[in-house]
């Protein structure tokens, strides 16, 4: 079950490449299908009436793209950019969207059997955007699902 929630059965192959960010102390990952490029942190610009965790939108070579404060949308503090910040663009669900997180780790390539299911756990917690753990020598890293986070978010505009 995990596998097909990871989406690397159609992959044919046992490993999968990740791209590991820190955000709030924390170790998270994603799969680099979703990412476009890997950005240093530019001021964006603020967007009246977004949700809490969009930090504003940023002209990426002529199109515009909201920026996601991703700590703010995992529940934690708002991360404060600074020089070792960096804005991860991703595509999910047909958009562009920037992610702002603390800084860049890794791009790893990691057996698809090294990632774990999150525990099971009784009560209102559901595991929500975190569909593994990687346990590494450095500590654990949860593996996170951009369209689970981002499900339902749409834009007027589509980046391109």
């Amino acid at each position: 079950m995990l596998a097909q929630t990871l989406d690397i059965t159609d992959l044919g192959a046992a490993a999968i490449e990740i791209i590991a960010f820190e955000i709030g102390g924390q170790q998270f990952c994603v799969r680099t299908t979703a990412v476009r490029e890997i950005r240093g942190w530019t001021k964006s610009t603020p967007l009246p009436g977004s949700p809490h965790e969009v930090m504003g939108m940023m002209n990426l070579r002529g199109s515009i793209i909201p920026i996601v404060n991703m700590a703010s949308k995992l529940g934690m503090a708002p991360s404060e950019p600074d020089a070792r910040s960096a804005v991860i663009v991703a595509e999910v669900q047909s958009a562009v969207i920037g992610l702002l997180v603390d800084r860049v780790a890794d791009i790893l390539t990691v057996e698809a059997s090294a990632v774990q299911p999150t525990p099971e756990m009784r009560g209102s917690f559901t595991g929500g955007y975190v569909t593994g753990v990687l346990a590494t020598a450095h500590g654990m890293i949860c593996f996170l699902d951009l369209d689970k986070m981002f499900a339902g978010f749409t834009m007027d505009e589509e980046a391109a």
